[in-house]
């Protein structure tokens, strides 16, 4: 049985100096949970974004467009037998992510451009028939890879989960998501990403954190600052 998962959450994010996340961190310890895939440290999370032909994603991302998506295979510590695939859609502040897990082969083959192999999952996994809709009608093709090191941590209030990624780093050049031979290049070296997503509310406390550090929110894509060859080569 194929599984599935839908979420609406709300986003923030920001953009944090390495020195500064050190302190950060060690108060979101103090008061929230680690994630069970980081109790003993960070976890990898390693990503390929596929794209339109005419890379509307990437230009809605860079204009701001409210209403937008993102379609990506996503793997933990290079574990093959958790590949997800997944269709973030953003409605102003709110977010929506609908995933599935599929098996290893027919990732290769999605890579591959052999978007039919979703078509095994319709009867059990919604995701599938819209995943297979997009990218068979923009003609989406994989457009860049991107890994990084994740602490996370949640709070059962609202639904609060806090992510520090690390080390971010991509690659424009393989799209072979299981490869342990890819020559990635770091994205920003200096500084981490810190998303805060919750339901309906921002807790007090973390409110009152994110405020004591002076963190300014960002509207920052791993995605699009991932794709910098693409980007230069554009601007």
């Amino acid at each position: 049985m194929n599984k599935e998962f839908s979420a609406f959450r709300s986003e923030i994010k920001y953009v944090v100096p390495i020195e500064k996340a050190v302190y950060i961190n060690e108060r979101l310890a103090g008061m929230m949970q680690r994630d069970n895939y980081c109790m003993n440290g960070a976890y990898s999370v390693r990503s390929v974004y596929f794209e339109a032909a005419d890379d509307g994603d990437f230009f809605d991302k860079l204009a701001g467009v409210n209403i937008r998506k993102k379609i990506r295979l996503r793997i933990y510590n290079n574990d093959k037998s958790l590949c997800k695939l997944e269709i973030k859609q953003k409605y102003g502040e709110i977010q929506k992510k609908d995933s599935m897990v599929i098996d290893a082969a027919d990732a290769c083959e999605l890579l591959q451009g052999n978007f039919s192999v979703l078509k095994d999952y319709f009867n059990n996994a919604e995701t599938s028939v819209k995943a297979y809709s997009i990218m068979m009608h923009g003609c989406y093709r994989p457009a860049v890879q991107i890994e990084y090191d994740r602490l996370a941590y949640k709070y059962p209030m609202y639904d609060t989960r806090v992510t520090l990624d690390m080390n971010i780093r991509s690659s424009e050049t393989n799209m072979d998501i299981f490869s342990h031979s890819i020559n990635f290049v770091p994205i920003m070296p200096e500084n981490i990403v810190l998303e805060v997503k919750f339901n309906k509310k921002l807790i007090g406390f973390l409110s009152d954190v994110l405020g004591q550090f002076g963190l300014t929110q960002e509207s920052y894509s791993k995605y699009c600052y991932g794709r910098k060859v693409y980007y230069d080569s554009v601007y």
